[in-house]
């Protein structure tokens, strides 16, 4: 599919959901709807199933091909045995993103390691509003207990695609490290997240991805700016 407009490939994907049908102008129109084939993929069924055209089992078969695409990025994190080891900032960022993915509120997830960086478990701990979400230290505690985790790390999506840490953020960061040294749980790292990029607590580094094998590694500094150019961040003054 390598060179074919957008339009093209979700035609492609179309005509196995409604077969025997012309279903270029539908493309076209879900393309107009959302603005990119991300942002369709990535939108909630029922609004899908609103579209012109589309339906409920259209809907849900677009839904299916996105949470394939997320379980084959996660998997792809996978050694031959089907393990998952995440020894490095960037491997732990594709991984935690991968997990992300669709996820349309702010979400709180724990990563739960041995003492080899093997992911014993990951679960979302909180599903928060669009710009908030809590945090319970003790459902952070009771995972970590139950799956005997040796490091933990815990991310959170940014629905606004700006990955900045807030005062809360900060406040909350500096509270999960102190609870992880009580335990013993060594808390290796604290994420948040966007949709490409992720801000690493531990490495105070932003790790921005242009495809899930290409990552560029910059300081917040340099994150912002290339959010707001000069031009941009001189009108904001």
């Amino acid at each position: 599919m390598n060179g074919m407009a957008d339009h093209a490939v979700l035609e492609m994907m179309l005509m196995y959901a409604i077969p025997r049908r012309d279903v270029n102008e539908l493309a076209h129109r879900l393309l107009n709807t959302f603005g990119s084939l991300s942002a369709m993929f990535e939108a909630d069924p029922l609004r899908l199933a609103q579209v012109d055209g589309v339906g409920e089992k259209t809907a849900l078969f677009l839904h299916a091909l996105y949470d394939l695409h997320r379980r084959l990025t996660l998997d792809s994190a996978a050694d031959g045995t089907g393990t998952v080891r995440l020894e490095n900032p960037e491997s732990a960022c594709r991984y935690a993103l991968a997990l992300s993915m669709g996820d349309r509120y702010e979400t709180l997830r724990v990563i739960c390691l041995d003492a080899n960086m093997k992911v014993l478990h990951t679960e979302a701990l909180q599903i928060g509003s669009l710009s908030h979400v809590s945090f319970e230290p003790r459902r952070v505690i009771e995972t970590a207990l139950t799956h005997k985790a040796r490091y933990l790390i815990l991310t959170h999506n940014h629905p606004s695609g700006v990955i900045i840490p807030s005062a809360s953020d900060i406040e909350t960061a500096r509270m999960i490290a102190e609870i992880g040294t009580k335990l013993e749980i060594d808390v290796r790292d604290q994420l948040i997240l966007s949709k490409n990029a992720a801000y690493s607590y531990q490495y105070e580094r932003v790790f921005l991805y242009s495809t899930p094998a290409v990552c560029n590694v910059m300081s917040l500094e340099e994150y912002n700016r290339s959010l707001y150019p000069i031009s941009d961040r001189n009108k904001r003054s």
